[in-house]
C-alpha cells in the first residue's frame, strides 16, 4: 500500500470480530516491524504474543476496563517489552549476529556500548527506552494496517501484574499491548495539529 494511504488509514479499532490472526502471521508483522530505527542499533524490544485462550484470560486481569474485553474478541495481542539491561543486549547482537558483523565492528561495540549503558541513570535508561519501543510499535501497527489488520496500542494495564502473569525474564519491562484483528470497524481520523502551528523555521 502507498504509504500516504496507509498512514491515514490507519486509526484506533476497538471492536473485534474474534476471527484469529495466527503466530506466524504476527510474526510476518514483526518480521516488517523490527526493520525500524533504533539508537545504536541496539533494538532494545522483545515481543510476546499471546496465544492461547488461556494466557488471553490470564493478561485480562492485569488490563484495566474495556481493555480486558477488546484483549479477549481480538484476533491476537501482542505485549511490547524493553529490554533494561543494554549492556547485555549489546552482547547479545554481537553473539547472535556474529556471522553478520564485521570483526572490528563487534569489538567497537563491545569496547563501547556496554560501558555507556552502565553509566545511565534509571531516568536516562527510561528514556532511550521509551524511544526505541515507540519507534518499533509504531511500525507494527502500520505493517499491520498493510496486511488489512484493526489495531489498538494499550496503556492502560498493570504492568507489574502482567509480567507475573507471562513469567518474562526479569531484564525485560513491559511497555505497551497492541490489540489487532479482523473488524467491520474502520475508526475515524483524529484531529492533527497544523504543522504549521508545532513547527518553526529558524
Amino acid at each position: 500500500m502507498e504509504f500516504s494511504k496507509l498512514n491515514q488509514s490507519r486509526h484506533k479499532v476497538t471492536q473485534f470480530d474474534g476471527r484469529k490472526v495466527t503466530v506466524d502471521e504476527v510474526k510476518a508483522i514483526l518480521s516488517e516491524a523490527v526493520l525500524a530505527p533504533s539508537a545504536h542499533n541496539i533494538q532494545p524490544w522483545h515481543f510476546v504474543i499471546v496465544d492461547s485462550q488461556e494466557m488471553r484470560l490470564a493478561l485480562s486481569t492485569a488490563m484495566h476496563g474495556k481493555n480486558a474485553v477488546q484483549n479477549e474478541a481480538a484476533g491476537a495481542t501482542l505485549v511490547i517489552f524493553s529490554d533494561t539491561d543494554l549492556p547485555e543486549r549489546v552482547r547479545d547482537m554481537v553473539e547472535i549476529g556474529a556471522d553478520f558483523l564485521p570483526v572490528d565492528h563487534k569489538a567497537d561495540l563491545l569496547m563501547k556500548l556496554p560501558g555507556m549503558f552502565e553509566k545511565f541513570t534509571a531516568e536516562q535508561l527510561a528514556e532511550y527506552l521509551a524511544l526505541n519501543i515507540g519507534l518499533v510499535s509504531q511500525n507494527i501497527v502500520l505493517a499491520a494496517n498493510n496486511k488489512g489488520l484493526k489495531t489498538n496500542l494499550i496503556l492502560g494495564f498493570d504492568k507489574v501484574k502482567a509480567k507475573e502473569v507471562l513469567a518474562i525474564e526479569d531484564r525485560f519491562q513491559p511497555e505497551l499491548i497492541i490489540t489487532m484483528g479482523y473488524s467491520d470497524e474502520q475508526g475515524t481520523a483524529s484531529y492533527r495539529l497544523p504543522v504549521d502551528d508545532i513547527t518553526d523555521v529558524l
